[in-house]
């Protein structure tokens, strides 16, 4: 049987919107929530803060490029509102990487160039994520990856060709020199800061942070990470990052952009303000490209590990969801098929018609276990003037739907038999029933009228197997007049009939087609076995014969 297909259910997560927010508080800032002023404001105060702040580190440390924190807030911003509001965003920017460049007192032509590379940059980013992420999730290895491949490396790599070759051509520093130091700046940047925000949209962590473990996790990462650069001669920042990697398989993508962004804060302010070297061995240009590296890679690899683990969690949540599923539908698909058990038996004859001039035997039995509820009906009933009703007929389907249909059609034959004289009409009549809205797809169904004192019989049938009369000779005849096409969509005005006399002593054999027919066979092989099983039953009763012998 069947409980009809199942429904699945998709959510729409459009391209072009936010996803909602994960711990049900924060929402990004739209234009059409915020307005386009307070957003412009909001990201050009958010790029003047950062930008300050590594101008800082730079003056500070004597260095160039520690890690350039507006270019990962760009980018986060650029992909975490929608596509219309773009260009509040790239505005924003471009006002204040102009008006920092001014009041550093770089010169116009290499403030309009800083300004494209700066703006140009996280667009190339953000359509190429956008593009293959739509919704950015960094709790997903496949948005990480574009993410990396997209944000973190094409769109710097974009930045620091256009940014290099203005500084270039006004006089600045060597292109490939200055090429690399904008890159690695800003990819670091988008890594340490971009994924910071970006994590905020993403799915929970497995653990939050706001736990005693995630407390231990916070304060053993800061501990260590002071004391390798003050208090150790040795090159052990790979101690700090480990905590890093730890908070991914532990906790989640969130729990590492917080650890890798705190440890990328001290290690800036070490380099601004320490004074021990970053790096034993290394000059403090070399040194702090290794630690850009070692930050970038171990956040990498703890973004990684957290997806990893987030999705295998996902999966096993998964598979117990359909688990449940799937033991729900068995469960429904039971009770569906309990109810139709008990419909069918109250719908079909609990016992058969007695007579005084003839036997009637019924015998229902399934073809398999998924027909064991259908549309199969069979019954025998007296009609006015002595006159017998026999009907049998089969609703295409299994099950509560099938059984449903066929109560109705039955209990239509009953009912039109009591005033209807003639089986072709009846069944002409049915014909309505059956396609009408309450109706049935496809359905086959054989009546015959029998006066028990002539042995006239007078038949219809509607794409039903044909009736198969046996004589006590055991001759057999099958009763292939008074036929027209199954009941389906279109009802007939009028259905044929055909009438024959029988004598005394036949059997006469009305059946389903699941009689008869067998998978890969024949009609004809299916119908020849049941002549020749009924001419072996000749000498039985018919309530002997219609018993499992």
């Amino acid at each position: 049987m069947g409980s009809g297909p199942a429904t699945l259910r998709s959510v729409d997560v459009g391209w072009d919107r936010p996803p909602p927010p994960a711990g049900g508080q924060w929402q990004w800032p739209t234009s059409s929530r915020w307005g386009p002023g307070l957003l412009l404001l909001l990201t050009a105060a958010s790029y003047a803060a950062g930008s300050q702040l590594a101008l800082l580190l730079i003056q500070e440390s004597g260095l160039a490029g520690v890690f350039f924190i507006p270019a990962g807030i760009t980018v986060a911003f650029l992909l975490r509102v929608p596509r219309r509001s773009w260009w509040l965003v790239l505005a924003a920017a471009a006002v204040a990487e102009a008006a920092m460049d001014l009041l550093a007192g770089i010169d116009l032509g290499q403030t309009l160039g800083f300004v494209v590379a700066n703006t140009l940059e996280p667009v190339v980013g953000a359509l190429i994520v956008s593009r293959m992420c739509g919704i950015v999730d960094l709790a997903r290895l496949r948005h990480v990856f574009w993410f990396l491949i997209g944000a973190v490396l094409i769109g710097p790599a974009v930045g620091a060709g256009v940014g290099g070759a203005a500084d270039r051509l006004l006089g600045g520093d060597d292109f490939i020199t200055k090429f690399w130091q904008w890159w690695l700046g800003d990819a670091l940047g988008v890594v340490l800061v971009g994924s910071a925000i970006l994590v905020w949209g993403s799915s929970p962590d497995r653990r939050s942070l706001a736990s005693g473990w995630g407390a231990g996790l916070v304060g053993g990462t800061v501990l260590v990470t002071i004391v390798v650069f003050n208090f150790t001669a040795l090159p052990l920042m790979f101690l700090v990052l480990i905590g890093v990697v730890v908070a991914g398989a532990v906790f989640g993508s969130r729990a590492v952009s917080m650890t890798a962004l705190l440890v990328a804060l001290i290690a800036a302010l070490e380099l601004a303000y320490g004074s021990g070297r970053l790096v034993v061995g290394l000059v403090e240009a070399s040194a702090l490209i290794v630690i850009k590296l070692q930050l970038g890679v171990f956040t990498i690899a703890g973004l990684v590990v957290a997806t990893e683990a987030n999705e295998q969690q996902m999966a096993t949540t998964v598979a117990l969801e359909a688990d449940t599923r799937a033991r729900l539908s068995e469960a429904e698909r039971r009770m569906e098929h309990q109810i139709a058990v008990r419909l069918q038996e109250g719908l079909l004859p609990s016992q058969p018609l007695r007579h005084p001039k003839l036997t009637v035997a019924a015998r229902y039995e399934a073809g398999s276990e998924a027909s064991v509820v259908g549309g199969d009906w069979y019954d025998v009933f007296d009609l006015p003037g002595g006159l017998v009703g026999l009907t049998v007929g089969d609703v295409v389907g299994h099950g509560l739907e099938a059984t449903a249909a066929m109560g109705r059609l039955r209990t239509a034959v009953a009912a039109l038999a009591q005033r209807t004289e003639s089986p072709g009409q009846l069944l002409a009549y049915l014909d309505d029933l059956a396609s009408g809205p309450n109706g049935t797809e496809f359905a086959t169904a054989a009546y015959a009228i029998l006066d028990p004192n002539t042995g006239r019989l007078t038949f219809a049938s509607a794409g039903h197997p044909p009736m198969l009369l046996v004589t006590d000779r055991g001759d057999t005849r099958w009763l292939l007049e008074g036929r027209s096409p199954p009941m389906h969509r279109e009802p007939w005005d009028e259905r044929p009939e055909a009438a024959v006399t029988l004598d005394p002593g036949p059997m006469l054999i009305v059946y389903s087609d699941g009689l008869v027919e067998r998978r890969g066979e024949e009609l004809d092989v299916g119908m020849r076995r049941l002549e020749q099983a009924a001419r072996r039953l000749i000498d039985r009763s018919p309530r002997r014969s219609a018993t499992r012998s």
